[in-house]
């Protein structure tokens, strides 16, 4: 029992340490799968799925959406 929760514990602080040097992704969101949008668009783009040029404008859009929104009304 007491080997059980000595791997436990190795298993939380490898996942914990990892996404303090990843930036804030965790391991357990990677293992799951969890991807973000641009790396699902990268992905598609080297499976050829979508062509360059589409790629592009989608690499575009996601780089716009995720620039911070002022919500102050120039006057």
């Amino acid at each position: 029992m007491m080997m059980l929760g000595f791997i436990l514990l190795v298993v939380v602080l490898y996942c914990w340490n990892s996404s303090a040097n990843s930036g804030g992704s965790s391991c357990i969101n990677y293992r799951f799968g969890a991807n973000t949008s641009l790396e699902i668009l990268n992905e598609r783009y080297a499976r050829g799925e979508i062509q360059r040029e589409d790629y592009l404008e989608r690499k575009q859009e996601l780089y716009i959406q995720k620039q911070p929104i002022s919500l102050k009304k120039d006057k």
